[in-house]
């Protein structure tokens, strides 16, 4: 069952391009709960800043395998963890030009209990209408990540459907993916088409651009996080691993995500961070105006083959004010490949 009636769109200009740029700071003994602003401290006096965002004066630390510093744990100090987050997010734009993947997305749109709505003879003092479950589909696409740059520009997801619930559309023939292989100058516009079609099988009346995989994590790039600011929320433990679980919200204007009448849509959410390792475990993401809301949560997994963290499943909500049905998606990542490079990059 498909909701009809006016679409609405969350829509991430194109997808992180800005043109500042922010050293990091780590300043040493500050209290363990604070906000920070692209990494600084709000209201923090300035300090001398050196390569690698480490503020002058503070303790050295012993760099191990695997690019582990020596006391960046559990308990370290939060401006530690995220300088070191953002750094891993300078660094996990370089692991990959193209990362492909099998996407299989389970879409439902369901509906609430509606209270007091059917009077009927029988029933004359009304009472409660069920929800559940409405309409249901399985999407199965080949999934494509492009790198836009590699200065913090981020990513721009494509999509091409090969088989609806269970019935197959077409051959599987990477047809997505020897596309930007084979250095087309109109391989952006002809992937767009080939998305279009699979987004058109999206169930609801919320037209989805901004369900990304990556997005969160790029907001702690360089290149954007001065845009948000950073608040530590202590440990959380999820799979058996001690997390650090940073908060952040959108405080630049304009903001990266406009509805589609161009109205700003101030993004908040959360960020699990890997002490140990900096790596980026989990991310959610939240973004609400009249119109619409949106919620979309992503985990990540370790892939040993490739030796760095991927995503894996990613669960999103949608809900339209003037519509009756929520939209609620997830998605799951298998047969993860990258491509270091595009036939236009060598």
């Amino acid at each position: 069952m498909r909701t009809q009636g006016p679409r609405h769109s969350l829509a991430a200009a194109a997808i992180l391009v800005l043109a500042a740029s922010l050293t990091l700071h780590a300043q040493a003994g500050a209290p363990a709960t604070r906000t920070l602003r692209g990494g600084v401290e709000a209201g923090a006096p300035a300090t001398r800043t050196l390569r690698g965002g480490v503020e002058a004066g503070a303790p050295a630390t012993r760099t191990l395998r695997g690019g582990v510093e020596a006391g960046n744990n559990p308990g370290s100090d939060f401006t530690t963890v995220i300088g070191s987050a953002m750094r891993y997010a300078m660094s996990y734009e370089q692991k990959f030009a193209l990362l492909a993947a099998d996407e299989t997305s389970i879409q439902q749109l369901q509906r609430p209990p509606n209270p007091g709505d059917n009077l009927s003879q029988r029933n004359p003092g009304g009472g409660m209408r069920a929800g559940g479950e409405v309409g249901r589909i399985v999407i199965k696409s080949d999934f494509l990540l492009v790198q836009l740059g590699g200065d913090g520009e981020g990513w721009m997801p494509f999509r091409d459907v090969f088989e609806v619930k269970g019935a197959r559309r077409r051959e599987r023939d990477d047809r997505l993916l020897k596309l930007f292989q084979s250095g087309d100058d109109k391989r952006f516009e002809k992937a767009a088409k080939l998305t279009e079609e699979t987004t058109r099988l999206n169930l609801g009346n919320v037209a989805r651009t901004i369900n990304i995989p990556t997005l969160a994590l790029m907001f702690l790039h360089p290149r954007v996080n001065e845009r948000f600011e950073f608040t530590d929320e202590g440990e959380e433990t999820i799979g058996g691993r001690v997390l650090r679980r940073a908060a952040y919200r959108e405080a630049a204007r304009p903001t990266l995500i406009k509805t589609t009448r161009g109205r700003d849509l101030a993004l908040t959410g959360h960020i699990w961070i890997d002490p140990f390792t900096s790596a980026v475990i989990k991310t959610d993401l939240n973004a609400a105006d009249p119109a619409v809301r949106c919620a979309i949560t992503v985990t990540y997994r370790k892939d040993e083959a490739l030796d760095f963290w991927v995503p894996y499943q990613m669960e999103e909500y949608y809900k339209a004010a003037l519509a009756l049905d929520e939209i609620v998606s997830t998605a799951t990542y298998s047969n993860v490949r990258r491509f270091l490079k595009t036939p236009l990059d060598r």
